[in-house]
């Protein structure tokens, strides 16, 4: 078995601005309409911003968990879905390029976690992995 992670780091200030001048083509390129409906939802004058900060770090921290970052190996931001369950603990579901890759890496669990405080938004990605192949030696 194979442990791999990835951690991001990223301002909510930086979230607000993209709401407050309603940059709609930024939110529909990086977030699904799932997404968009949950930040949206989320209390509070700064919840929708966190809420979107955070998910972008998620998405940043999956993307270091699979080896490629985001934008690259045609990997891109709406393959790496942030959803809630019903008790609100966030997860991920992966699509098109994402899931190939993270099938190809022998991926059979994802551990997710978000948070915000201070004005940063962070998320911590842990995948575990059947190890597809031994290293010699």
């Amino acid at each position: 078995m194979k442990i791999l992670c990835g951690t991001d780091l990223v301002e909510v200030a930086r979230f607000k601005r993209i709401l407050e001048r309603h940059e709609t083509s930024f939110i529909n390129k990086c977030f699904t309409a799932k997404e968009q409906e949950i930040c949206s939802a989320k209390p509070g004058p700064d919840g929708a911003a966190q809420s979107y900060a955070a998910r972008f770090a998620a998405k940043e921290a999956c993307g270091k968990a699979l080896g490629t970052g985001i934008m690259s190996e045609g990997i891109g931001l709406t393959d790496i879905e942030v959803l809630s369950d019903a008790k609100g603990a966030p997860f991920l579901e992966l699509k098109g390029k994402a899931k190939e890759k993270a099938d190809e890496l022998g991926v059979f669990s994802i551990s997710l976690s978000l948070t915000h405080d201070g004005g940063m938004a962070a998320a911590y990605c842990t995948m575990l992995a059947e190890r597809k192949e031994q290293n010699p030696g």
